[in-house]
């Protein structure tokens, strides 16, 4: 099994991946991790997910990594410009299918990830994770990532308040 990390930018997805993308973003494993998601149905989910991949060369906001193993998309990370004209730092958001995990998709996304960045000029990247996200957590701290602040019960999520720690790294 190859794993194979390309830029949706540099290379559009078809359909098919971009449904397998909303797939895994809506897996009840995946959806227990993210703290800012849709609630909207799955066909609504799909028609926005389509529409943003279908603007995403022209979106400077923005870089799409995606993790596909022999041809089958298993993972994606957004690479998010946080500042508005000068591209300093960035947000890292990522999600891989439970069937894959624990198979370094996650660090070898974020290691493309970081070198996209200091291609790009970026500083500094930021990733939010809620606290209990151990796997999180840890493959941030093996690439560098440095523990900047916890918020104490930022994230209401399934009815009860979450720790978010947030990790930077220097580029």
């Amino acid at each position: 099994m190859k794993l194979n990390i390309f830029n949706a930018k540099l290379n559009p997805l078809k359909d098919e991946d971009v449904k397998t993308i909303v797939c895994i973003e809506y897996h009840p494993m995946v959806r227990k991790w993210l703290i800012d998601y849709a609630d909207e149905g799955f066909e609504k989910g799909l028609e926005e997910y389509k529409r943003f991949f279908s603007e995403l060369q022209n979106n400077d906001k923005v870089e799409v990594l995606v993790a596909k193993l022999d041809d089958r998309v298993v993972g994606f990370l957004a690479l998010w410009h946080m500042d508005k004209d000068v591209k300093n730092t960035s947000s890292i958001g990522i999600s891989v299918h439970p069937d894959y995990w624990g198979r370094e998709i996650v660090t070898s996304l974020m290691k493309e990830a970081i070198k996209l960045a200091e291609e790009g000029g970026v500083k500094r990247l930021v990733i939010e994770t809620l606290e209990e996200n151990i796997a999180m957590r840890c493959v941030a701290e093996k690439l560098g990532f440095k523990l900047e602040t916890v918020k104490k019960g930022k994230v209401f999520k399934d009815g009860a308040y979450h720790d978010e720690d947030v990790y930077s790294l220097q580029l």
